[in-house]
């Protein structure tokens, strides 16, 4: 499960089966007759307009749960062995501050960066800018081994991107703003530094993260059921462009996500080999298909059929590994709990949605990650699957985030083969699930190549 270097390939296959599933779904073609089961589910066609009273959830609301969790999950690996090389609780603690400003300062620059649409200039003007910016958030962000060599291509990086800015007002002629930032790197970023925080806190209890969790979860029940609870706490509107209390609900995606990457982290050292026989791959079918199932379910609103499923396939499951418990039992066990426990509070919710965020949205989508991870989990240690495609975008993930709006987006504007795409895949299905594809192709295979070269961003 864990390589040379101790990574748990595991995360990396999830975080990559997410990035991968995050630039599909986010190029394939609109208005192509796909239908409403491939786009979010608060916006369906053919307006796709957001409508916050549509219930329900498909693949594509997956993509943002299953990265919190995979975040949270690598707390342990990556401050557990700070720690162990003798790094100080001050030191790690000093770190998460500079990744939540290294994330905020990305989301910033992202936010700004997809205006550029909106300049005046020629379309091919605008399309080498931001192949250009892409390259100066590469040398902004990129990691290398030799640290003096790092500083001075990072700090090199960070001058041209305040050159850059420049030229944005100036010759863009765009308005840059701090109210602009990617929403999702911000939430991201305010997770990583509190998520970072109690795992340093109960990083030697489990129990007491299990506290902290429930913690959590009470207080997400009481501001959405009860909000006149809360009005004691202060609005902070005039630091709303990079916190807001509501980016911490998610907090319990990531804690939970940390309970499991502790669980995967003590597993790789105690160098006990895992058997997985027949029954633990029917077992991990089993864990899948519920995870499938609550697509079904949920989305088309056969919430009591879902839950009556799912419940046999738990059952199923607990009956096939009662004996041959393991971990990969063990992430089953947790992905079915929270999982059925997220559906008995659709009804309670008003029906599962991603937008605005429910309790019943968190709690499943937390469980459907922990049995997709339990099924990739046993067919690694079966087969011992590395997924080297998924798990090279998954060990860089903030490369593989950026890469498609600043540089493959821009770069086939210019050749014109992105226009193309657009005009062909208009009404038809296929051409529009092709589309994605080419887009989300090249993303696996640019940061793959980086990820070969040892070239990662900070993330």
């Amino acid at each position: 499960m864990a390589t040379a270097s101790k990574r748990i390939i595991t995360i990396d296959i999830l975080r990559g089966i997410t990035i991968f599933a995050m630039i599909l779904c986010a190029n394939i073609g609109y208005y192509s007759d796909l239908p409403a089961w491939m786009f979010h589910g608060q916006t369906p066609p053919p307006t796709y307009a957001f409508n916050p009273d549509v219930a329900g959830i498909t693949w594509v609301d997956l993509v943002f749960p299953f990265f919190l969790f995979t975040m949270g999950a690598a707390f342990p690996l990556a401050m557990r062995k700070r720690l162990e090389n003798g790094a100080s609780r001050w030191s790690v603690t000093g770190s998460l501050f500079r990744r939540w400003l290294t994330l905020t300062i990305f989301a910033l620059v992202l936010g700004n960066a997809y205006t550029i649409g909106a300049s005046p200039r020629p379309a091919f003007v605008k399309g080498l800018f931001q192949i250009i910016l892409w390259g100066v958030m590469f040398m902004s962000l990129v990691r290398l081994k030799d640290e003096k060599k790092c500083k001075l291509v990072n700090n090199a990086g960070m001058f041209l991107m305040i050159v850059m800015a420049v030229l944005a007002v100036d010759y863009m002629g765009l308005t840059l703003s701090r109210w602009s930032s990617d929403i999702i790197i911000m939430i991201l970023a305010n997770v990583a530094i509190f998520g970072g925080l109690i795992w340093m806190f109960t990083r030697n209890s489990l129990r007491l993260r299990w506290l902290v969790l429930l913690f959590l979860i009470a207080i997400k029940a009481l501001s959405s059921y009860t909000p006149e609870a809360l009005a004691w706490v202060p609005s902070l509107g005039c630091i709303g462009w990079f916190f807001s209390w509501g980016f911490l609900q998610y907090l319990i995606i990531a804690v939970a996500g940390s309970i499991v990457g502790d669980k995967l982290l003590d597993h790789s050292r105690s160098g006990e080999k895992t058997e997985i026989d027949s029954w633990h791959l029917v077992a991990a079918g089993i864990a899948l298909t519920a995870m499938l199932v609550q697509l079904w379910g949920l989305f088309t609103r056969h919430v009591l059929a879902d839950f009556i499923i799912s419940a046999v396939l738990g059952i199923a499951f607990v009956v096939l590994t009662y004996k041959r418990r393991n971990i990969v039992t063990w992430m089953g066990y947790f992905g079915f709990a929270f999982m059925l426990v997220g559906i008995i509070f659709d009804p309670i919710d008003g029906g599962i949605t991603k937008d605005h965020c429910n309790l019943a949205y968190l709690l499943t989508t937390t469980g459907m990650t922990a049995l997709t991870g339990a099924f990739v989990l046993a067919l690694e240690l079966k087969w011992q699957i590395k997924g080297r495609g998924l798990s090279g975008c998954g060990q860089n993930p903030m490369l593989a985030y950026g890469v498609t709006s600043f540089f493959t987006g821009p770069l086939l504007a210019m050749l014109g083969i992105g226009a193309w795409l657009d005009t062909i895949s208009l009404g038809s299905p296929f051409w529009g699930v092709i589309r994605g594809l080419v887009y989300t192709l090249l993303m696996v295979a640019i940061t793959c190549f980086f990820t070969k070269k040892k070239l990662f961003w900070r993330s």
